[in-house]
């Protein structure tokens, strides 16, 4: 870092991550999408995770909800277990430092308020059924014949275009379909998905990556098609990579490595230790050094390093002796010494004590007090910036921001004819 005279500077430890590069402080709620307005016409987590990124890099994201709100406000978990649309986890978390209105667009007067926000936004983003766009005025096509300039994100389980464009989907038969099933679990099992929605919370990222390319294109307004099927088909060691890299079909293997061929490499498994669990991963360019981590000259035999996956059982019972009397911490520093990528498999708990002050390093779990949540732990940003800070903010009230949407009488005759 330079001062201008020609000095560096240098990142003293005390300073935390990352470094400042200017002398003067962002301003609060300054960031890349300063000043692009969004609205957010949704009823998953793809929708709602697609808008609190948006949020977080500073566009101002109004939720347009329905008399009940958005469903993700009645998905717990919930304090003392009493539902509560204003202090479930859910909504606490992915509908943070957005705006709330309240409005049914199902009623013609509901769509023409919403036209009216949209003749002042940037971005529309719909997740809903599209069974209902037309119905709710939402289809895109005619969006954007009214709207040039609007860039129009959906999100749906198979895409807007295709054999399977009509389908419906849920997170469990979207991750069947991305191929994530056929790899998870023990061969001789059911298959064993992944815990809660990573599936629409993939499918947010992309749309929201894809809103981003289209405001800095430049471009005009354009329809950013989302398929929560192609998202998790793209997932890095997904179903249908390994079979485009193998050239054969995946198979479950448990905890070990998608099943290749004998010739591949191994391990990379979870096994058990002295005290817990640890992933096991050979060094892909010395693998001979497994030998060395647990002093079994087997394993640099080239016979055995010939065909490591083919070896896998007896892989494994060349490690238990010094995995089962070894502290996992313990392993974990003796493997990375010799650059064997072991880590250590952390319980939920373990996470957010965050003993080791890793994650409060990056500020990752974040504290937040709300008015019906209480205080509520969740985490912090999701990217970082050198000059602009990542937004945040707790999540709306329903309908906290309807006071933006014409004057008090209509208002009043609004709420009346249960518009909004």
């Amino acid at each position: 870092m330079n001062d201008g005279n020609g000095v560096t500077g240098r990142v003293t430890p005390i300073q935390r991550y990352p470094a400042s590069v200017t002398d003067q402080e962002p301003a609060p709620d300054s960031g890349p999408l300063n000043g692009i307005q969004v609205v957010e016409v949704s009823e998953t987590p793809a929708g709602a995770y697609c808008g609190r990124l948006l949020a977080g890099f500073g566009a101002t994201v109004t939720m347009v909800e329905p008399s009940s709100g958005t469903p993700l406000r009645r998905r717990g978990p919930f304090r003392d277990d009493r539902p509560d649309v204003e202090g479930g986890a859910t909504h606490l978390h992915l509908n943070r430092r957005k705006r709330s209105v309240r409005l049914e667009v199902g009623s013609a007067a509901g769509r023409r308020l919403l036209h009216q926000m949209l003749c002042e936004s940037d971005v529309l983003i719909v997740d809903l059924d599209r069974r209902h766009w037309t119905e709710l005025g939402l289809e895109p096509t005619a969006i954007r014949s009214q709207h040039f300039d609007l860039q129009v994100c959906t999100i749906t389980p198979y895409g807007t275009a295709g054999p399977k464009s009509e389908w419906f989907g849920s997170e469990l038969t979207l991750y069947a379909a991305g191929g994530y099933l056929r790899i998870g679990g023990e061969p001789d099992r059911e298959p064993v998905k992944a815990w809660g929605e990573q599936g629409h919370l993939q499918a947010g990222l992309h749309a929201a990556l894809g809103v981003l390319s289209a405001i800095y294109s430049r471009r005009g307004g354009q329809i950013i098609d989302t398929a929560v099927c192609e998202a998790l088909a793209f997932l890095l060691g997904g179903g249908y990579q390994h079979a485009w890299f193998s050239d054969r079909e995946p198979v479950r293997n448990g905890a070990r490595l998608v099943g290749f061929g004998p010739g591949h490499l191994y391990p990379s498994t979870i096994r058990p230790c002295a005290d817990g669990w640890v992933h096991a991963h050979c060094n892909n360019r010395y693998p001979e050094a497994m030998a060395v981590l647990f002093d079994q000259p087997r394993l640099a035999e080239p016979e055995l390093l010939a065909t490591l996956m083919g070896h896998a059982d007896e892989v494994d019972e060349l490690m238990a002796p010094m995995l089962m009397k070894t502290p996992r911490r313990e392993v974990v520093r003796r493997a990375q010494e010799l650059r064997v990528p072991f880590t250590e498999v952390l319980m939920p708990s373990e996470v957010v004590s965050d003993a080791d002050g890793h994650h409060a390093s990056r500020d990752f779990w974040q504290s937040t007090s709300h008015p019906r949540g209480g205080d509520y732990r969740a985490p912090g940003p999701a990217v970082r910036f050198g000059a602009t800070p990542w937004g945040d903010g707790p999540a709306p009230w329903l309908g906290a921001d309807n006071a933006a949407l014409g004057t008090q009488k209509e208002r009043v005759r609004w709420r009346r004819a249960g518009v909004a």
